[in-house]
């Protein structure tokens, strides 16, 4: 017995290779060496861990044994208590559910294997499972709550000194602020991970930190930089023979290469990119080379084909719910149909890719609410337990105490209760605010509505308007004169012009850059909030602004205050409209 247990310990050491995201690669000589091992006798302590280990060694070869081998770990530890080989079972099935792009299943198993190391005080097991839960939040596009377990997962690895680890969540969050499009805060923490894991000698995590980098430098349309990168990304995968990740590569560098117009460059890659996601079963990585293949016949021309690899790559990622790819593609097919001609059905996906980039942005009010709820059960539940701590006390007290003391103790419990009941009102008076809030959000979408409404009758006015103030515009030595001849064609011609998000459509034309500049320097400004920026950047007076919306002057006057401040400019005296012409 005691020579399986060395051996284990042993053969732990050796086959649990724990990446930045605690995940465990394979050694087939190890895993057989296991195998064996199972096979002799051992206490059912040793048998959960050997399984555990066999299910780890065979994760990346074989899922089948090794969910197999994970769930007879767990068998084991539920029958005979053991919560850590329970927890390492649960982050075994997780990481398997996470490969087969089961990315909520995943999560949900992360989480109760993470309330079991806390109970266990396991900080490098909390750590890992924080990194991997963030990852997996990433993904999902529950951008908030991956910077939460990333944070919480930093502050461990940093009182270890464990800089592996540290390097990995310095990867993920400069993820989650490209996704969030921080392009500076991004290449901040995608280089002090490249740093980190060139001290480490660690070449899979610098090849990874290089294309990262890339990629923020070919958003940054620096594209010579990017490609620079991305071949010495490539260059480390190919030597090391990591064909995922040399497949990322293949994909990124078409892409640049298709920015830069160099079209059979492109195509070569990107048909790299394809055929190794396909040969390896990536459904996440078939989502964004499909959507490439899309840009691809975009750029060349052929409709047809693009629309085939577009629709392809919308449905596999919203089958596996990667917001991100899915809104990236919405918004391509708005520009191939627009490139076609048909302008209804552009605007229709339009509205769809702008739905799904304000649905993710809208996401964050409801997480604060659910994290005000879960902080109040917990404070309740806190508040509990010491109330019965100290009716405990009362009870020694007054077996052992005066009567007078007695009474004191009472006296004591009913304060306490006073108490709780204050607080508990407190509680339910931040719910209700919060709740209210909400309420108030929906009153606010409903009179935006009833202004759709109206804007309708007043369409022609607001067109001429338009129309006028463009006119205007063609002055502007800085100003497209052609895109806006075009855009005043468009205004004159249409006749379908209804809404907010039409209206939203043709200033974008003018200006294609503005909400994303507006949203990235200013998060907190709410959906009519960022309307009026856009009235405003057009100089529309107050009066021409009340005559679209149907908000008195008054209301306009109070949102320009409220606006200003949220800007920045409530005491620079600088005019408003300037302001955000600028941007």
């Amino acid at each position: 017995m005691g020579n399986n247990l060395t051996k284990l310990t042993f053969l732990s050491i050796v086959l649990l290779v724990v990446s930045g995201a605690g995940q465990v690669y394979a050694q087939v000589g190890l895993v057989d060496s296991l195998l064996q091992a199972a096979s002799e006798p051992m206490t059912t302590g040793e048998k959960v861990r050997t399984y555990n280990l066999i299910a780890a060694g065979l994760r990346r070869t074989d899922r089948y044994r090794a969910a197999e081998m994970a769930e007879k770990a767990m068998t084991l530890a539920i029958g005979s208590d053991d919560r850590r080989g329970q927890a390492d079972a649960l982050t075994i099935k997780g990481q398997l559910s996470e490969d087969s792009d089961s990315f909520a299943e995943a999560l949900n198993l992360y989480h109760q294997a993470l309330d079991i190391y806390i109970e266990l005080d396991s900080e490098t097991d909390i750590a890992n499972l924080h990194s991997l839960a963030g990852s997996v939040c990433k993904t999902l596009g529950n951008y908030d709550k991956a910077i939460e377990h990333c944070h919480a997962s930093l502050r461990i690895y940093e009182k270890l000194n464990n800089k592996t680890g540290i390097a990995y969540i310095y990867r993920i969050l400069g993820s989650v602020y490209k996704y969030k499009g921080d392009n500076d805060k991004s290449l901040h923490y995608y280089f002090n991970g490249l740093g980190l894991n060139e001290e480490l000698d660690n070449r899979s995590g610098m090849a990874n930190a290089y294309n990262n980098i890339g990629i923020i430098y070919l958003l940054m349309h620096d594209i010579k930089q990017a490609l620079d990168y991305f071949r010495k990304s490539l260059e480390i995968n190919l030597a090391e023979g990591i064909e995922a990740e040399a497949s990322i590569n293949f994909g990124n560098i078409g892409v640049a290469y298709l920015e830069l117009g160099m079209m059979d460059s492109a195509m070569k890659y990107i048909t790299k990119r394809h055929n190794l996601v396909q040969q390896m079963n990536d459904r996440k990585g078939m989502a964004t080379s499909l959507e490439a293949l899309g840009d691809y016949y975009l750029k060349a021309g052929d409709y047809d084909r693009a629309l085939g690899y577009y629709g392809q790559a919308l449905t596999q990622s919203r089958s596996l719910g990667i917001l991100e790819t899915t809104k990236g593609t919405l918004k391509s097919l708005s520009d191939l149909y627009e490139a076609r001609g048909d302008y209804r059905t552009s605007l229709s996906y339009y509205r769809a890719f702008v739905n799904l980039r304000d649905s993710i942005l809208n996401q964050e009010t409801l997480r604060r609410i659910e994290q005000i709820e879960m902080e109040s059960a917990y404070e309740k539940e806190k508040q509990e337990h010491q109330l019965q701590e100290q009716r405990q006390k009362i009870i020694r007290t007054v077996i052992y105490g005066t009567l007078i003391f007695s009474v004191l103790t009472l006296f004591l419990f009913f304060r306490l209760q006073n108490i709780k009941l204050k607080q508990k009102g407190l509680q339910e008076k931040a719910l209700n605010l919060e709740r209210q809030h909400l309420q108030n959000e929906v009153l606010f979408k409903d009179k935006e509505l009833f202004s759709k409404a109206l804007y309708l009758a007043e369409k022609n006015q607001l067109i001429s308007d338009i129309a006028r103030r463009l006119n205007k515009a063609m002055t502007d030595p800085g100003g497209s004169k052609n895109t806006i001849k075009e855009i005043l064609k468009d205004l004159k011609f249409s006749s379908n012009i209804q809404t907010w998000e039409e209206f939203e459509y043709i200033f974008l034309k003018v200006h294609p850059e503005f909400f994303n500049t507006l949203v990235n320097r200013f998060p907190d400004l709410s959906p009519n909030e960022r309307r009026l920026c856009a009235f405003l950047k057009l100089n529309l007076s107050t009066k021409d602004i009340s005559n679209i919306t149907h908000q008195s002057s008054h209301s306009l006057t109070v949102a320009r205050t409220r606006l200003r401040k949220k800007l920045g400019i409530a005491n620079t005296g600088e005019n408003l409209s300037s302001f955000l012409s600028q941007l």
